[in-house]
């Protein structure tokens, strides 16, 4: 099984990142190269990075956050995307009321939005060509899973797992271009330096893109408002975009689009967030209101965090 580098979201917790933008230019003339994987699972090892860390900011130069170009490794991305939802909910670990299906109208939607027009500026190879990114995402379906947690508690191995046996059950597609997103119920995880991941697991001899939504709210997770009146719901709703965004882009952890010190797009502008509304939203589509991160934008004139 492959899954042994994670790329996480952080918790709200400084992991070091420093202003890299002129050693960066300095190193490569122009945008700096990807680290390598082994780089990537050294970084991931000392400090959290790539996994959404918990609302760790970018430090602060004339108000705006401060990142590095992206560059691009020659892996796959996904040109376009389709999400699942496994919702992994044992008795005495239940959801709160409306939490998945405020979730799933999330994905349902945010294909073609605002947010993740962003998206079009990275491309990938195919077939030998280089072939942009689209702002297509397509929400295929969900399941709910009440059978119980391991004993030893949920690990990387147990999601691997449960993503393998929902897939090989239900015979749904496997491969680049697909992520299957699990998400916890409440208890069933906890951590004290991320809040979510994604990673790749091998299902029918296809390395298959899934990540990890540990249940919502907890310390270091929540967001600043709550636009649904369900702060467990807006806050994982944060991390999935984050954690979507950067599975399109770098799908195999390091070969996509990453920062010269192996950070993702979404790592740059983890828990940076937009004007809110009145109702406390910085992303409306079809009505709904959200509250999600912004994400990276790689131009070069100007890079940084944006909403569109």
């Amino acid at each position: 099984m492959l899954g042994s580098t994670w790329r996480r979201t952080p918790r709200l917790a400084a992991i070091g990142v420093t202003t890299l933008v002129t050693a960066a230019l300095a190193l490569t003339g122009t945008a700096p190269a990807h680290a390598s994987s082994g780089q990537v699972l050294k970084k991931v090892m000392a400090k959290a990075d790539g996994i959404v860390p918990t609302d760790n900011r970018l430090p602060l130069i004339g108000g705006a956050p401060v990142g590095v170009p992206l560059s691009y490794g020659g892996g796959p991305v996904q040109i376009t995307s389709k999400t699942f939802a496994i919702f992994w909910d044992p008795a005495g670990f239940s959801y709160n009321p409306g939490y998945p299906s405020l979730v799933k109208q999330f994905l349902g939607e945010v294909g073609g939005s605002s947010i993740y027009n962003t998206l079009t500026e990275y491309y990938g190879t195919v077939n030998g060509v280089q072939t942009p990114i689209q702002n297509v995402s397509t929400f295929t379906g969900s399941v709910t899973d009440t059978s119980p947690f391991p004993a030893g508690g949920v690990t990387d191995a147990a999601l691997q797992a449960e993503v393998t046996k929902v897939v090989q059950a239900n015979n749904l597609p496997t491969g680049y271009g697909n992520l299957y997103i699990v998400y916890t119920g409440q208890g069933g995880e906890a951590a004290s330096s991320y809040c979510a991941y994604h990673s790749t697991v091998a299902i029918n001899g296809a390395p298959t893109p899934y990540a990890d939504e540990l249940y919502g709210g907890q310390s270091g997770c929540t967001v600043p408002s709550s636009p649904n009146n369900n702060q467990a719901a807006d806050s994982i709703i944060n991390t999935t975009s984050h954690e979507l965004w950067e599975t399109i882009t770098d799908q195999d952890l390091g070969g996509g689009w990453t920062a010269i010190d192996g950070d993702e797009g979404s790592d740059q502008c983890n828990f940076e967030f937009g004007t809110t509304d009145a109702g406390g939203a910085d992303l409306r589509i079809n009505g709904h209101g959200y509250i999600v991160q912004q994400e990276w934008r790689n131009s070069l004139a100007p890079f940084g965090c944006v909403m569109s």
